[in-house]
């Protein structure tokens, strides 16, 4: 008897544990997910933007596209380079307001900042100024993606001691982001210019691939990675024998990808909890 009542008690817990779970796999990838009329929509849409907010992001969006439509026309090669770092934050909110993909109230807040950067960086430009080349720490920059002519944004992390007028290189290393089905290029960009990331090692420059919302980072988000490394190639002195993958969740299962796939690229490859 005594048996069979501690066998009893394990089932019930068991029992009451998957009870638990219910409400959450309801919300998961399921078989509904694979008809067109009930798939489930990732993301969820967002908050409405009241009225007068949406008025300042629409104001602020055409002053900025007003900004970048007089850089388009220099005819100065290295400030047309620099145009992505600009557009970024114009593509961002933008995308934000058309797909209403604001999904807390204070994001709203956040497009506006990122709007206010933008135009910061235009009014520099058309100067022919861009500080942001010369910064070290948190930066965020972009590039124009060769699949459909979009422009994407890309963090990096750069030493403390990176002089940019030496020669020396130095090691990169790429983080791949976990999934999040909130995560949007303005959340992206304003993580990016906020929080170093999980890992930072000294004397290295660490990307932050955006890789087109959360997909693993493969079909156009697998492009976007080796794109936006040949960016910080392109701008930054990058050894190429000392480039290494890491991510953790999504980004392990992204890590396990370029380093079977592009095996050649990487010296380490550090993946953690990703599927392979």
């Amino acid at each position: 008897m005594l048996f069979y009542q501690k066998h009893l008690v394990k089932f019930t817990s068991a029992f009451l544990f998957c009870l638990t779970l219910l409400p959450s796999l309801t919300k998961a990838d399921g078989p509904k997910d694979n008809i067109p009329d009930e798939v489930r929509r990732i993301p969820a849409l967002g908050v409405e933007v009241p009225a007068e907010q949406k008025q300042q992001l629409e104001q602020g969006l055409a002053k900025l596209k007003t900004s970048l439509d007089q850089l388009k026309k220099s005819k100065d090669a290295r400030i047309k380079a620099l145009i992505p770092d600009v557009e970024i934050y114009y593509r961002a909110v933008w995308s934000a307001l058309e797909y209403q993909e604001f999904f807390h109230e204070r994001e709203i807040g956040t497009g506006l900042n990122l709007l206010k950067q933008g135009q910061e960086r235009a009014d520099q430009l058309l100067k022919g100024e861009a500080p942001w080349t010369q910064q070290t720490g948190l930066v965020v920059r972009g590039y124009i993606s060769k699949i459909d002519q979009t422009v994407q944004p890309y963090g990096l992390v750069i030493p403390d001691n990176y002089t940019f007028s030496g020669k020396s290189e130095y090691r990169c290393d790429l983080w791949f982001h976990g999934r999040g089905e909130r995560l949007s290029e303005v959340n992206f960009i304003n993580q990016q210019q906020r929080s170093r990331g999980q890992y930072t090692p000294a004397n290295t420059i660490v990307l932050h691939p955006y890789g087109r919302y959360s997909n693993a980072f493969k079909f156009a988000g697998e492009i976007d990675v080796l794109e936006a490394l040949e960016s910080t190639k392109q701008n930054y002195r990058i050894d190429d024998d000392r480039i290494s993958v890491r991510g953790f969740s999504m980004g392990g299962a992204a890590c396990w990808q370029f380093a079977v796939h592009y095996a050649d690229r990487w010296f380490a490859a550090n993946p953690g909890a990703g599927f392979s």
